[in-house]
């Protein structure tokens, strides 16, 4: 009965606290819609480009065609980007994203075009736009220096081999069934694991192995010669003639004026190959620095999604409560829903199929926050559902013999009380939320593990940065981890 004696004395206070609150929410959902809705020119755009801006979508962790060095985009296709801006008279701005999510978000509008050694394939010629070919390249087998066993594709039969996702090295494994294939989100990773004896060699692009190779992953060796000999082209919509016409244009000027040969002299010349044999020592304070940077942006996503999806959680929970059964099962169908698919699907859903399905077009800072917020809300209803549950009913029904509302109960007597019981549960909702907030690197967000992953594939050393993205968490979710456990003490003794 304690918490009915003392409601009359809180209700003033939970008055003056709650418009607070509501107001903190709209603002930051206010300054959220501003990010989403300053999207520049709409998408398909035809004509003449002088004066606008080209929007390029690129995954910086392929060097040396494109990567991050001191937080800012560099490599061969980088500056052919910005050559061809150049040639058509426009401004340039690049989207770094993962390569599985490049062409959704090519299709979906978020960009004119893909410079990011994209080989040319019937496969993808039959969805996508292709400029002429800008060079030529070819797969290659890597194995251990140790294994001489492996000599080339044809002694990878029988074994494991690993190459990077939705790159054309799977089609080269698909005429050899008897090649296990593994596949990974770079392909430093699966350097690494062949390095680590788990794999029997690694097959990607030429170039790219050998600068690996060069830079950073002794007791590895390229086995044999090229397996293909494929060309890299600038990918566009198919429904944009007028663009690929320009751009084949900008090409055939950059080649006639000698700038296209001169860009390849600087990157695959003599000079270039001895620059990448140099060993390079691992910069720690622009690596620590990169990552501090990539943890803001973690800790941000976090936060907003927590504050707003609080609110929402709660209003599911109390939703799934009342007598009007459509909203009760719309509640209930809504935490079934989100809980039920992955979150990594709902990000791709919000950001990329929503455009084309009701053309919401949403910047990445928004995608992701309204993915992250609708995801917690269904775990934090369930949370509170049970906070809820677990007051005795006892106070209900004495709440109600005093002449309170059920409205009145509910907000004066049990939710003071649930919230206290679910403070734990929603501190480990907020350490989960921020593990989880990784996932939106594949809408372009530089988060800490998207950061991890650029640093990674531009020094070629995995070992020396993955440790410290792993400490970088650490340090982030400790002091949660220690409140959670605080307030678990804490309740146990009052109970």
């Amino acid at each position: 009965m304690g918490a009915v004696r003392s409601m009359s004395r809180r209700r003033l206070s939970c008055r003056q606290a709650h418009t607070p609150g509501l107001a903190l929410l709209c603002l930051v959902w206010g300054v959220l819609v501003l990010l989403g809705c300053g999207r520049g020119e709409a998408p398909g755009s035809r004509g003449d480009w002088k004066g606008r801006t080209l929007r390029i979508g690129t995954d910086a962790t392929y060097p040396p065609f494109e990567s991050v060095k001191d937080g800012e985009l560099v490599g061969f296709d980088i500056e052919l980007g910005a050559l061809i801006a150049e040639e058509l008279g426009a401004k340039v701005a690049w989207t770094n994203t993962s390569f599985d999510g490049v062409f959704p978000a090519l299709m979906a509008g978020k960009f004119d075009l893909v410079i990011s050694a994209v080989t040319i394939t019937p496969e993808r010629q039959q969805r996508l736009g292709f400029s002429a070919p800008y060079y030529t390249a070819g797969q290659l087998v890597v194995a251990r220096e140790a294994d001489t066993a492996v000599t080339g594709i044809e002694s990878l039969r029988g074994k494991t081999a690993g190459i990077q996702i939705n790159t054309s090295a799977s089609l080269v494994l698909e005429k050899f069934p008897d090649i296990e294939v593994r596949q990974y989100p770079s392909i430093d990773l699966a350097l690494q694991d062949l390095r680590n004896g788990n794999l029997a060699g690694a097959v990607g692009d030429g170039p790219t192995l050998r600068y690996f190779l060069a830079h950073g992953f002794q007791g590895l060796r390229a086995a044999g010669g090229m397996l293909t000999e494929e060309h890299y082209g600038i990918a566009m919509r198919p429904d944009d003639p007028a663009l690929r016409e320009a751009v084949n244009a900008a090409l055939q000027r950059l080649r006639d004026s000698g700038k296209f040969a001169a860009l390849e002299e600087r990157y695959f010349g003599e000079a270039a190959q001895k620059a990448q044999a140099t060993p390079q020592a691992v910069p720690w304070g622009k690596v620590t620095w990169r990552l501090a940077q990539g943890l803001g942006l973690t800790l941000g996503l976090t936060v907003l999604a927590l504050i707003s999806g609080l609110p929402l959680g709660l209003a599911v929970a109390l939703g799934r409560r009342v007598r009007f059964r459509p909203l009760a099962w719309l509640c209930a169908a809504y935490v079934e829903g989100l809980r039920g698919t992955p979150l990594l699907v709902q990000i791709i859903f919000i950001y990329y199929a929503l455009p084309q399905l009701l053309g919401v077009d949403l910047a990445p800072m928004l995608a992701a926050v309204l993915a992250l917020t609708l995801n917690s809300a269904a775990y934090v209803a369930e949370i509170f559902r049970a906070g809820i549950a677990s007051v005795d009913a006892g106070q209900e029904e004495a709440a109600r013999a005093l002449g309170m509302g059920r409205a009145q109960v509910m907000r004066y007597v049990i939710l003071p009380q649930a919230v206290r019981n679910v403070l734990p549960p929603l501190t480990n909702e907020g350490i989960a939320l921020l593990k989880d907030s990784s996932l939106v690197s594949i809408i372009g967000m530089a988060e800490l593990t998207r950061a991890g992953q650029e640093l990674a594939s531009q020094l070629a050393a995995p070992l020396a940065v993955w440790p410290l993205v792993a400490l970088f968490y650490l340090l982030a979710t400790l002091p949660l981890t220690r409140l959670a456990s605080a307030l678990e003490k804490r309740l146990h003794r009052q109970g």
